[in-house]
């Protein structure tokens, strides 16, 4: 659905939204909102709210930027430049990205399991991505910014 923010306490992290059909108005909390920044009475935003549910979830400002990483570009990275950390750096998670570049390094030559290990953390990871919606995805590793699996 299409609405207006009518109402927008920021101290307590919620408001209310006006649907643009005319409905009654609904609640938010600011965790249901994709991307807060610039968030301000007047915004237009898209929601979705659950059937008998006076709380509008899924909340994104119509002005706002979403992310611009791909999952598939995530996943294909996982799985082929795991062992290497190639996805983390393409995350924005570069400390990991290079612990996992100077591990495989370092690691190559004395043991060959944890790079096998480091191997199959990358293709499951890579599979994660690929399984995960593109909402998920940009919730849980762009917003949360949660690193691991």
């Amino acid at each position: 659905m299409k609405g207006t923010i009518t109402a927008f306490e920021a101290a307590r992290g919620v408001g209310l939204i006006a649907p643009e059909d005319g409905g009654a108005a609904v609640g938010f909390r600011i965790e249901d909102v994709e991307v807060a920044k610039g968030m301000a009475v007047g915004e237009d935003v898209i929601f979705s709210v659950e059937v008998g549910d006076w709380y509008a979830n899924r909340i994104r400002l119509l002005s706002a930027p979403r992310a611009t990483r791909s999952r598939k570009l995530a996943a294909i990275l996982a799985i082929f430049g795991g062992v290497l950390g190639l996805q983390k750096f393409y995350l924005g998670y570069p400390w990991i990205g290079i612990l996992l570049l100077v591990g495989t390094m370092l690691f190559w030559w004395l043991a060959f399991l944890p790079v096998l290990a480091a191997m199959g953390l990358g293709v499951i990871e890579g599979v994660i991505y690929l399984i995960l919606s593109d909402d998920a995805f940009e919730q849980r590793y762009m917003k949360r910014r949660r690193a691991w699996l």
